[in-house]
Formats: structure tokens, C-alpha cells, sequence
């Protein structure tokens, strides 16, 4: 019931991280993945480097007009879109006293509104198709135990987690065969953690000891690992689930 044979997938974020990660299980599971990147060069180099059905979409997600057109490059290169993830997004930290009116609504642009215009604009193709469909929007443990120095992160991803709760409810009310869910990852091996250890000015070593005590389970997971939850939300194995926030941290969200 993993399996996704025949489904049409779009990922943002998927020129790296865990938005490639995402994109390259999907298609290894037999989906057409629309991989999206803010341009089709970074698009077309990822596509380039995963087997199977793969298209490579520019998208800058904060803005509505290209969701629109690349919902209707879908619309007219597959016919469908079955599943939704919204895995682009931004961090740059910074203390509430130190974030000025740039970053934090950088923040709100990438982390917020492009899954809200993704939700709205997938929305009505996602409708058309009979098989019941699934958005995933991938968030974070920040936005669940918020974290000091993480303030525009932080509240960006909240207030993703409530948009899913929200807008799977509003799915359900209107009979809507589509199911909203998050992943809450905690500190993954991506480039985005990579530049977050630097910030420490520590050696690397040490600096991902310091993040891995955060984690109970005391490491780092792999961007597969949150692929895989992904996964399952997107598969009819998770049918009956909707409105969750699927931790993938460690157990870091629940650290007493």
C-alpha cells in the first residue's frame, strides 16, 4: 500500500535536501514526480539525477501566478495531481530583537504563503481525480517546541502546522477525498543544517554533537528517513489519517 504506481506527485523544494529526498522515493515507487525549483536550471539538474517519470518545474512559491501554471503544465502533461508536498522553505536565525522586517517576512513568504497558494491552487485538479488525494507539508519540531534565536523560523512553521489542521478539516466538511497532513522533522543532514552549524563557529564535530544532545535519540536523521514518512502520508496506507503532525525528530518534541 506504499506504493504510488499511477499517481502524480509535485514537490517544491526539490532541488535538495529533503525535497529531493522526497521527490527521488516517490518516483522510486512508481509516481510521476513534478520536481519544482525556484528555477528550472536547479530543477532540471535534480530531475537529471533520479530514474523514472520526472519533470522538471520552475516555481517560485510565493507567488501565485506560476502555481497556477504549473498546476496547468500538470493538468496538461499528466491529467492529475494526487499528491501535494510542500517542502520549500527558508531559516535564517535570529533573535526577535535582532529580526528586522526582512527576514521576517522572507520567513512568512516561503514558509507560510507558498504552502497556502499551493493548498489553494492544487486544490481544484486534485478534485477532479477519482483516487483519494494527499498534500504533505513538511514543517518542523521548531514550530511545535519553539526554540530562542528561531523566532520568524519558528513561528512560520506554527502557523504551517495550523494551516494543515485547518484546511484538513475543511477537506473533510466538504466531502473533499483529500488528506492534509504535516511532518514535523527535527535536525536533518541538509545543506540548510549544514549552514546552521557554521553559524556556531564551532568545529563541525563539535557543533554536531551540540545540535545531536537536543535529539533523546541523540543524532541526526537523514533526510530519507523524513522521505519515508512523507511516504506514508502520501500512500493509501495512510487512509485514514488526517490533520496529524507526524513527528520525525528524535523524539525532540517530546523532551521533558
Amino acid at each position: 500500500m506504499l506504493a504510488l504506481e499511477g499517481k502524480v506527485a509535485l514537490v517544491t523544494g526539490g532541488a535538495k535536501g529533503i525535497g529531493f529526498a522526497i521527490a527521488r522515493r516517490f518516483a522510486a515507487e512508481g509516481a510521476r514526480v513534478a520536481l519544482a525549483a525556484r528555477t528550472i536550471e536547479q530543477a532540471r539538474q535534480s530531475a537529471g539525477q533520479i530514474p523514472g517519470d520526472v519533470l522538471p518545474i520552475a516555481l517560485d512559491t510565493t507567488v501565485d501566478s506560476q502555481w497556477r501554471a504549473a498546476v496547468a503544465q500538470l493538468d496538461e502533461q499528466w491529467g492529475a495531481l494526487n499528491v501535494l508536498v510542500n517542502c520549500a522553505g527558508i531559516t535564517r536565525s535570529a533573535r526577535l530583537i535582532d529580526t528586522d522586517d526582512a527576514n521576517w517576512q522572507d520567513h512568512m513568504d516561503v514558509n507560510l504563503r507558498g504552502p497556502f497558494l499551493g493548498c489553494r491552487a492544487a486544490i481544484g485538479l486534485m478534485r477532479r481525480d477519482s483516487r483519494p488525494g494527499s498534500i504533505v507539508n513538511i514543517s518542523s519540531a521548531f514550530g511545535v517546541r519553539v526554540t530562542p534565536g528561531f523566532t520568524a523560523y519558528s513561528v512560520s512553521k506554527a502557523a504551517l502546522n495550523a494551516l494543515t489542521r485547518v484546511f484538513a478539516l475543511e477537506c473533510a466538511a466538504a466531502g473533499d477525498p483529500i488528506r492534509v497532513n504535516a511532518v514535523i522533522p527535527g535536525g536533518i543532514e541538509t545543506e540548510m543544517f549544514e549552514e546552521e552549524l557554521r553559524k556556531t563557529g564551532l568545529e563541525r564535530d563539535k557543533a554536531y554533537a551540540l545540535f545531536a544532545r537536543i535529539h533523546p535519540m541523540a543524532r541526526i536523521g537523514k533526510p530519507e528517513e523524513v522521505a519515508q514518512a512523507a511516504l506514508w502520508l502520501a500512500s493509501d496506507a495512510s487512509g485514514f489519517t488526517t490533520g496529524v503532525e507526524l513527528a520525525v525528530d528524535g523524539g525532540s518534541t517530546i523532551r521533558a
